[in-house]
């Protein structure tokens, strides 16, 4: 019986003919490719993805909306400002004074003959290289040679360095902040 089956089996492929055996040769490959992207497509699914049955609120992105602080600059860039004249004020935001530096140009913005007051943050990346108190370097031809410490006032008028400060009590009195001590009731 076992010859039987060889010879029908043999007597099928005789009959076929080049090309038919060559298309069911292509019909098995692209079969078994077939099968095998499905199993990997499958795979990638169960093991790569969290929670495949499961979406969850937890598991959604939320998109915040991003805000534009037109009040910063960097101190390589704080000479290409719109205005023809204004402050650049240069400190460390960290900086325990910091609330005061603040108050000192939120008060100097609030007078009717206020120049626009930028601030450059010592702790921006950006800011680094131009911070060294051991080696303060204020009178400078190029931007690149300024050396501040933890504080300076810079005024800019026509893309040009016109005025340096770098004391507390030069500052305060340039952007004319009144103490509340000093004010009479």
């Amino acid at each position: 019986m076992a010859k039987e089956k060889k010879a029908k089996k043999i007597k099928q492929e005789k009959y076929r003919s080049e090309e038919q055996t060559e298309m069911i040769r292509f019909i098995r490959i692209l079969i078994i490719v077939i099968i095998f992207v499905l199993a990997i497509y499958f795979l990638t699914r169960i093991f790569v993805t969290k929670d495949l049955f499961n979406n969850n609120d937890d598991n959604e992105t939320q998109t915040v909306e991003g805000t534009i602080n037109y009040n910063v600059t960097s101190i390589g860039s704080m000479l290409n400002k719109a205005e023809d004249e204004y402050y650049v004020l240069i400190y460390n935001t960290d900086d325990l004074r910091a609330i005061y530096y603040s108050g000192l140009m939120s008060n100097y913005t609030r007078g009717e003959n206020a120049l626009k007051v930028y601030y450059a943050d010592l702790k921006n990346e950006l800011n680094q290289k131009f911070y060294d108190p051991e080696n303060i370097n204020l009178e400078v031809s190029s931007i690149s040679d300024l050396r501040v410490g933890d504080l300076t006032l810079v005024k800019v008028s026509n893309g040009q360095i016109t005025e340096i400060l770098s004391n507390e009590d030069e500052i305060a009195s340039e952007l004319a902040y009144i103490a509340p001590e000093d004010v009479e009731n």
